[in-house]
């Protein structure tokens, strides 16, 4: 972790192992608070419906992030493995909005607000755009100076 882009990559991977475990969304259901998490939607403690498609892509980009650090070797491998957690990153929130609408359109539940849990991955997103600038640099300077021998 010497470079910065690791640390973006680091910062990435702790941003959404903790999206995993935050609130999303907020919802109502006939005067019912409903909470969206990446696991399921709540009422209070009970689920109301399992949303695992979203906790895999969040775990799923915070795993390819974690691996993307360990091949500060091969930058040109790192790059393409930093623009897949980019994608991940994007997918994530399709995935959200996929779910949301599919359970408000079946059972007419009302969108109330947003929470933290929606944010951080947007964070998490130009933390990797970041650390895909700084992989690029690197792999330009060590080309120049491949150059200059």
């Amino acid at each position: 972790i010497q470079r910065i882009q690791s640390i973006y990559l680091l910062l990435v991977v702790i941003l959404m192992a903790i999206t995993a475990f935050s609130p999303l969304l907020l919802l109502s259901f006939n005067d019912t608070e409903l909470t969206m998490y990446s696991c399921g939607i709540f009422e209070g403690e009970s689920i109301v419906k399992n949303v695992y498609g979203v906790i895999s892509v969040a775990g799923l980009s915070a795993l390819v992030a974690l691996i993307n650090i360990f091949l500060f070797n091969k930058r040109k491998l790192q790059l393409k493995i930093s623009y897949l957690v980019t994608f991940l990153l994007l997918f994530f929130y399709i995935t959200v909005f996929a779910y949301f609408y599919a359970f408000t359109q079946a059972n007419g539940a009302l969108f109330n607000g947003i929470c933290y849990g929606i944010i951080l991955p947007f964070i998490s997103l130009i933390l990797s755009v970041l650390a895909s600038k700084k992989i690029k640099a690197d792999e330009k300077l060590v080309r120049s100076l491949d150059r200059i021998r």
